[in-house]
């Protein structure tokens, strides 16, 4: 019941106030907009394939064909597999780690700022986060089954996300690079290690298979080197690092807020929880009942100390906070997991299957979250990027929770739903845990994922009514090109208007239909690009400026920027009529 409830939550803080929120972004404009082109013209937005493969803008213009061009429409593949991630991420966390781990996992997910954002987004990074936590899985089940069932699903999957975004691959690194020291600790217990590299290469090669209509459908234009070199000028490498760095932690601080606090403070709860249990049962188990004021000083004690996270997440920000429970929970799984008894682990004993289930889901995750702490820095601080390493700090995180719940013989749940006095005596720690979540009531309200975000939906309809005040002989009998500017040309696409189009040069201007009014669009993008500036110049004299419109970037675009403007700057989009 508490995982459906998180589930329902987190889906409904997903979902509530789209109304307000439409294409805006860059990329979206260029996944949205497959259903506005022609088999002739490609059936997709010039030069798509640079920016994510087929898959994704496949599934938005399906959700297009039945339920129009709106907000649903546009945004309903992020929202399902954003809502999908909540009780995967439970699943794989309590097959990892335990109960506890999984209802701390889905509270993380449920309640991430960054996460709930880009759910509400017309971006691939969401649908990768979602089939790199499933694939990674799935080899996970691989290894330790002898069913070939799941290396073959693990490749589909893997497969799929590589079809919805280029490094969709990540899982085969993960899955290699975590097999290869949890082969080499556990070796004694295997008598033969080649199967476990068989069943990776089995997974590598339906994801190539799944993947290769992609890559042959690359090769009109000129292959994937082609992608891969538009890729590199993005690339900031080792010297770049630590800026990129700096750059995403503060990108996360700016997108943190309400909700976040709020799912660090749940987790606290679990924390107090998790500690009263194993305090009781060894009150139980000696047979010793202490002083009640004792005893409510020390479950007030417990309470304060479980309560840290938060006051750390109040100071340094919630990721950081989440990255250090992560590596504390990835160490102690390496290191200091046993059975329930709570002893380490000797290395002279052969570990039960359990632990060594465990062990394995640990050295997975080690690699998933140092790979891309190193990793994703190296390219320019996109906020989106850093979606599959949040991922893996939820279930590391997780994993601290897990680690402290083995430390008993019995799960939170289990002992919760036991017959037996001790367990009422953890009111203080619920007592704390109100407080803080009543000072968090009393902090300024701020969920990033519920702003506007309709800023180029809003000039697109003042660009149309414009156009339709000019005398023309019917509102439609006019032109419209945009310049470096997909929202822009979807929002006017989707607004009624057909005659618009993309355009990356000025060609245009040579073949003009007579009595017709051209008109040429240009916005942020345009101003930034020293291509189009020098291209401008030269046929600056065919244009005559109509009207600026000022147009208020959200939070989410603005990040995308080298430099973040103010929070109340607005951004010129131009309104030109050919001469």
């Amino acid at each position: 019941m508490l995982v459906i409830a998180v589930c329902i939550f987190g889906g409904l803080f997903r979902c509530l106030f789209l109304s307000e929120t439409a294409i805006e972004h860059f990329d979206e404009g260029v996944y949205a907009s497959n259903l506005w082109f022609s088999p002739e013209q490609g059936a997709e937005y010039p030069g798509r394939y640079y920016y994510a493969p087929p898959l994704f803008p496949f599934l938005i213009e399906w959700s297009m064909i039945f339920l129009g061009s709106g907000a649903w429409a546009t945004f309903l593949p992020s929202l399902l597999l954003g809502m999908a991630t909540i009780p995967l991420i439970w699943w794989v966390a309590r097959n990892w780690f335990g109960p506890a781990a999984g209802l701390v996992a889905a509270i993380l997910a449920s309640c991430s700022d960054l996460h709930l954002i880009y759910s509400r987004a017309a971006l691939t990074d969401v649908g990768l986060g979602f089939f790199l936590l499933l694939s990674v899985y799935l080899i996970w089940k691989s290894y330790l089954s002898l069913d070939w069932k799941w290396p073959v699903l693990a490749g589909v999957t893997v497969g799929a996300g590589w079809a919805i975004k280029y490094n969709g691959w990540l899982p085969l690194a993960v899955g290699l690079s975590g097999m290869v020291p949890w082969l080499l600790i556990h070796r004694r217990q295997f008598s033969s290690k080649t199967g476990f590299f068989l069943r990776w290469v089995v997974v590598a090669c339906v994801a190539c298979l799944v993947w290769s209509p992609v890559l042959i459908g690359l090769q009109k234009w000129g292959g994937y080197s082609v992608v891969a070199s538009n890729h590199s000028r993005y690339v900031v490498g080792f010297s770049g690092w630590l800026n990129s760095f700096s750059r995403q932690v503060q990108n996360h601080e700016l997108l943190e807020g309400t909700p976040g606090y709020m799912g660090i403070g749940l987790v606290c709860l679990v924390f107090c929880l998790l500690l009263h249990m194993i305090k009781a049962q060894k009150q139980i188990a000696i047979k010793v009942r202490p002083r009640t004021e004792r005893s409510t000083w020390n479950t007030i004690l417990i309470g304060l100390f479980a309560a840290l996270p938060l006051f750390v997440a109040s100071l340094f920000g919630i990721s950081p906070m989440l990255g250090i429970l992560g590596i504390e929970g990835i160490l102690l799984q390496l290191f200091f997991a046993g059975n329930r008894t709570g002893q380490k682990q000797s290395k002279n004993d052969n570990p039960d299957p359990a632990s060594l289930k465990r062990s394995l889901a640990a050295w997975l995750l080690a690699a998933w979250f140092c790979g891309l702490f190193l990793a994703t820095p190296l390219y320019y601080p996109y906020p989106r990027l850093t979606i599959p390493w949040t991922i893996s700090a939820w279930l590391g995180t997780a994993a601290c929770v897990g680690w402290i719940e083995q430390r008993d013989t019995k799960s939170l749940f289990h002992f919760l739903s036991d017959n037996n006095k001790e367990r009422y005596s953890f009111i203080p720690e619920i007592s704390v845990g109100i407080v803080l979540i009543l000072i968090l009531c009393f902090m300024p309200w701020s969920m990033a994922a519920w702003k506007p975000r309709n800023g180029l939906a809003m000039v697109s309809q003042q660009v149309l009514s414009d156009m339709q005040a000019e005398p023309v002989s019917s509102p439609s009998e006019y032109i419209l090109y945009t310049y470096a500017e997909p929202g822009l040309f979807f929002n006017l696409k989707a607004q009624g208007h057909q005659l618009t189009a993309p355009v990356a040069d000025f060609q245009f201007l040579e073949s003009l239909p007579p009595q017709v009014p051209v008109y040429l669009i240009t916005g942020p993008h345009a101003a930034r690009d020293p291509d189009f500036q020098k291209k401008f110049d030269q046929v600056r004299d065919r244009f005559e400026l109509v009207k600026t419109y000022e147009y208020s970037p959200s939070l989410l675009v603005r990040l995308n920027q080298a430099h973040l403007n103010g929070k109340d700057e607005t951004e010129p989009v131009l309104l030109y009529r050919a001469k």
